[in-house]
């Protein structure tokens, strides 16, 4: 190594040395407040103790294509890692990150088949982190790897969402199933608002798409916070832990620590949802009545599901019982919301079926009032989780409640 570069040969020899190992960075559960996974982050560490940081040696890796040499040796190694992980963590949940080579090569696809068939790892025990960057060119052996993969059942992952300028596009073409949002915007969050704004609608954007967000970069008890109540599902970050050798890994999973959890935030979620499709079926019923029979097959799709198994505000109120609610509670907000999207249904097959004004106003009324009764009911829910809330931090720091009086 001369002058901070290092030499390609001296990469290869690392390799086969064995000098090359992972950390794991936890992930949390935002629902739970427990480690559901973490991300295994590629280390060099040298035999006289020098760790060389991965942005002295990946790019070399990169550019020689020698990253292929590196993800296929230490695949192996990964996968024994994970096969620990399980016996302690069944569900546990590791992201790796691969290069666009490895993805252009068909080694990746047989090698994970391998280990999956032989039952060394469950296809859930894996996510593949791809960056945008990665993917510009999406190529068909490329799209065709990550169709394969998900036919796996492994998770495919956008990583550094919100950096780049085609990852739109890319969500829409590739079968990603999470995107982890920017450790740069995230941590820039309370320097500008315009950061802010990127990650609520990133994580709002995802919420309609029905794709899990994954938040890196924590380092702040107050951006963890902020998340928590925003509805993200994961997170990862200096604020919980740093990266982690394996045995050390192994030890927190075994200790389970428990960081902040709450519903609300995917109460809010559900909320936005329930709003969100509210929005669709009257924009449906407006783009219908206004535009001419002859060109209502160009309209814009807008994926309109009135089935409310298909709404998250129907997916959380299963779970309240669980989140200790009463079951009176659960059935009100369950009959309305039913209500709701039966309504929904009626006022578009009307609204296609008819051009009687009266019928469609009359179809229109019974909609939003069946809607403004779930928002009601979620608005109630909203107010005892957050008196609920209150009163359990309350009961951990009974300074607090002085404290905001004397404030």
């Amino acid at each position: 190594m001369s002058g901070g570069k290092i030499a390609l040969a001296e990469i290869e020899q690392a390799l086969h040395n064995g000098e090359f190992c992972f950390h794991f960075q936890p992930k949390i559960s935002f629902k739970t407040g427990r480690i559901v996974g973490g991300e295994a982050l590629l280390r060099w560490n040298k035999p006289d103790g020098t760790q060389i940081p991965p942005g002295l040696f990946l790019p070399q890796a990169e550019a020689s294509g020698f990253i292929t040499d590196i993800t296929a040796v230490m695949l192996t190694e990964l996968v024994e890692d994970i096969a620990r992980l399980r016996t302690l963590k069944p569900d546990i949940q590791i992201a790796f990150n691969v290069s666009a080579l490895d993805l252009r090569s068909p080694y990746l696809v047989k090698m994970l088949r391998s280990y999956i068939g032989n039952r060394i790892i469950s296809p859930g025990n894996l996510q593949i982190e791809i960056t945008e960057t990665a993917i510009v060119d999406v190529s068909g052996r490329i799209h065709n790897t990550l169709l394969d993969l998900v036919a796996l059942g492994i998770e495919i992952v956008m990583d550094d969402f919100g950096t780049g300028y085609s990852s739109l596009d890319a969500l829409s073409q590739l079968p990603f199933s999470a995107l982890k949002l920017d450790q740069g915007v995230v941590g820039r969050m309370s320097e500008d608002s315009k950061n802010t704004h990127i990650v609520r609608s990133s994580l709002l954007m995802a919420r309609d798409m029905s794709i899990k967000t994954i938040a890196e970069g924590v380092e702040t008890e107050s951006a963890y916070t902020f998340l928590l109540a925003s509805g993200c599902t994961e997170a990862q970050g200096f604020w919980m832990s740093r990266p982690l050798p394996i045995e050390k890994f192994i030890q927190i999973v075994k200790d389970d620590p428990v960081w902040p959890s709450s519903e609300l935030g995917f109460l809010y979620n559900a909320w936005d949802n329930h709003l969100s499709y509210r929005r669709k079926v009257l924009d449906t019923v407006y783009t219908i009545t206004m535009t001419s029979l002859n060109e209502q097959g160009t309209m814009p799709l807008l994926d309109l599901h009135h089935n409310p198994a298909y709404c998250r505000l129907g997916q959380w109120y299963r779970d309240m019982k669980r989140a200790g609610f009463s079951e009176t509670a659960y059935k009100n907000l369950e009959d309305m919301h039913r209500e709701m999207h039966a309504a929904g249904d009626v006022l578009v097959k009307t609204v296609k079926s008819t051009q009687d004004s009266d019928a469609i106003i009359e179809a229109t009324n019974d909609f939003l009032r069946f809607s403004e009764q779930v928002d009601r009911e979620v608005s109630r829910i909203v107010a005892l989780s957050f008196a609920e809330g209150l009163r359990e931090r309350n009961a951990k720091n009974p300074n607090t409640s002085a404290r905001l009086s004397a404030e």
